[in-house]
């Protein structure tokens, strides 16, 4: 849908940063198949940023 890279980013602003996959996966209520190339997106959106330990931070609100 659309609006889900903004839906997914407000609810991983919630989690504590920065957070990982699993978090992420949890806290989306989704599988690991679907959050994998979601999380992508949003790093290629700029709403994400990838850490070197592969943990990632909502870099907008």
């Amino acid at each position: 849908p659309p609006g889900a890279p903004h839906q997914a980013v407000r609810v991983l602003s919630g989690l504590p940063q920065p957070f990982t996959l699993s978090a992420a996966r949890q806290a989306l209520d989704t599988t690991r198949r679907v959050a994998v190339p979601l999380l992508e997106l949003l790093d290629r959106r700029g709403l994400t940023r990838r850490l070197p330990d592969d943990a990632r931070v909502v870099v907008v609100d």
